[in-house]
């Protein structure tokens, strides 16, 4: 019997199915891997036991690497209370970041912030620093409160409920009472 055939046969699908190790390297890479990960998460963000902000996301990745970060890829929804509990607000983007050592978050794509007397902010990008309550943004922003428009052409910075709102190069629509 001769063999050959079958031997190169042999040789040449194992050839074809050959792999490249730095793809799989690549792929496998755990650094590029998060710690943790889940879908249709609810999460709370309490201070002395009393909750503040209240996290709805589709998708949650946490990274533990030197970076230390939290990734909403698909995006959140956020509801801040009082200290009754009250819904005093709520954020809502298609992509956000939170950086742990920080406590700072990057939001994106899509942006509304809406207070608890209606007032609605949009932008496309927002910064938001939870130990200082302050969100901030270079980007455009147009703020919303019942037929008054606001727009801030080249960036916005408020206390996070939108009561003390800066505007950088304003224009917008606003009516104004008559004093006698």
């Amino acid at each position: 019997m001769n063999h050959l055939p079958a031997l190169l046969l042999f040789l040449l699908a194992l050839q074809a199915c050959k792999t490249d190790m730095r793809e799989i390297n690549k792929i496998m890479n755990r650094e590029n891997m998060p710690a943790l990960s889940g879908e249709n998460m609810q999460m709370w963000y309490t201070d002395s036991a009393r909750l503040k902000y209240r996290v709805i996301t589709p998708r949650y990745d946490k990274f533990t690497d030197e970076r230390a970060y939290e990734e909403f890829p698909l995006g959140l929804y956020v509801t801040s209370h009082d200290a009754t509990g009250a819904i005093t607000g709520t954020l809502q983007s298609r992509y956000a970041k939170r950086v742990e050592n920080q406590n700072l978050w990057e939001i994106r794509d899509s942006v509304i912030v809406t207070n608890a007397e209606g007032k609605r902010l949009e932008t496309d990008l927002l910064y938001w620093d939870m130990d200082k309550e302050w969100i901030y943004t270079a980007q455009p922003v147009r703020l919303t409160s019942g037929d008054q428009v606001i727009e801030g052409n080249n960036g916005f910075e408020s206390d996070q409920q939108l009561n003390t709102p800066i505007f950088k190069k304003v224009s917008g629509r606003l009516e104004l009472e008559n004093q006698p």
